[in-house]
């Protein structure tokens, strides 16, 4: 298993931000949809499991959707 690189790094002004934004996400789905996970996930450069957590997040927020396909969801943003 793969370690996935801190979520959090320190910047150039010494604070603590996230390492990936929400654009990111928002941006590979957007350029991949439908996107899965790991096509978002690869595309960000994180892992499916912090891409699937950040999605969620997202989708809380109503930013993405996902839909079920199979045994998969499938994100995209309306």
């Amino acid at each position: 298993m793969t370690e996935d690189p801190p979520y959090f790094e320190q910047n150039q002004d010494g604070k603590i931000a996230q390492k990936y934004t929400d654009q990111q996400f928002i941006s590979a789905v957007e350029e991949n949809s439908p996107a899965s996970t790991s096509e978002v996930s690869d595309s960000v450069g994180c892992t499916s499991a912090n891409a699937y957590q950040r999605l969620k997040n997202l989708e809380e927020e109503g930013k993405v959707s996902s839909k079920k396909a199979g045994g998969s969801l499938i994100w995209f943003v309306e």
